[in-house]
Formats: structure tokens, sequence, C-alpha cells
């Protein structure tokens, strides 16, 4: 449900329940999250986490990583290990459970799981980043903003106000 494939190819999105409008600093964001992912920029995501809240009771950055690529990036052997989505999120939240988490993308995270089920449920599994990196890194440029000019002090200039959610294990 959700998708059809129109006549010329495209893919067509029938229910807009799972929206949300995102402001200006969440698009921002969004773009640079996409962009640090397609460069594999690892200090800029754990960055970007650091500074929009989110929590954990080891702060372990392996399983840190992992979080950020399933929810928005990609589910290939090489972030599940060849683990079943259970098994895959059991074993994060065991060697490290996520206390607070921010949910402001939450919307482009499950839009990203959707678009992916379906592309794998093609036989054509995709990494977001490959084809939305590139995107985000127009956008910066053309919001005045390129990828190179973001540090630490522009994260917390620009981070959009949070929707924090506390776990409860």
């Amino acid at each position: 449900g959700n998708f059809m494939l129109l006549p010329d190819g495209r893919i067509g999105l029938i229910d807009f329940g799972a929206t949300k409008k995102l402001t200006r600093n969440e698009r921002l964001s969004a773009c640079l999250l996409y962009a640090a992912l397609a460069r594999n920029d690892s200090d800029m995501l754990f960055a970007m986490c650091d500074v929009g809240g989110y929590k954990s009771k080891y702060g372990n950055r392996h399983v840190l990583m992992k979080l950020i690529l399933f929810g928005y990036d990609s589910w290939g052997k090489d972030v599940m290990e060849g683990k079943n989505i259970q098994e895959f999120i059991d074993e994060l939240k065991r060697e490290d459970p996520w206390e607070e988490v921010p949910d402001n993308l939450v919307m482009a995270q499950f839009m990203s799981i959707r678009l992916r089920s379906l592309a794998l449920g093609m036989n054509h599994p995709v990494k977001c980043s490959t084809y939305w990196g590139p995107i985000a890194e127009d956008i910066l440029k053309r919001e005045g903003h390129p990828y190179e000019s973001w540090n630490r002090d522009k994260l917390v200039q620009y981070k959009p106000e949070l929707s924090m959610q506390k776990m409860t294990w």
C-alpha cells in the first residue's frame, strides 16, 4: 500500500497521512544528514546527534552509527550483519540503550524505510544517501550553507526546536 508504479515508470505516493511540514532548520538538518551520509562523514553525524540531543546509556558510537544507517540510509548486510530487524534492534539496545531521541525527522526516517522496503521488494536494494546526498548538497549550496561551512557552532546556530522522546525500557 501507499505506493503505485505509474505508467511512465515513476513511483506515486497515495497516502500522505505520515507527512510533516519541516521548518527551515529541520530541512537544513535533513540535507546535512544525507550529505554527511553520502560523504561517510561520521564526525559530522556524531556532532549532529550530540547537538541534536541524542543520549544513550554508554555513548557507544558504533551503535549510534548503526542506528543512523538503519534509520536513514541502508539496511544491507554491511549494517545489519545478517540479522533480521528484531535481532538487530534488540542487539543494539542491549549494547547501548538509547535514552533520549529527537523525533523531528521521524517522518523522513519512515519515508526512507518505506522507499527502501519497496525497492528491496523489487530486488533493488538502495542506499538513500547515494541518491539524496547530491541533492542535499545542492540545496545546502542554494541556501547559502555549503556542506564545508558546517561546524559545531553552526549546528548549534541552526539547531531546530527539538521534540525529544524519552525512552522507558
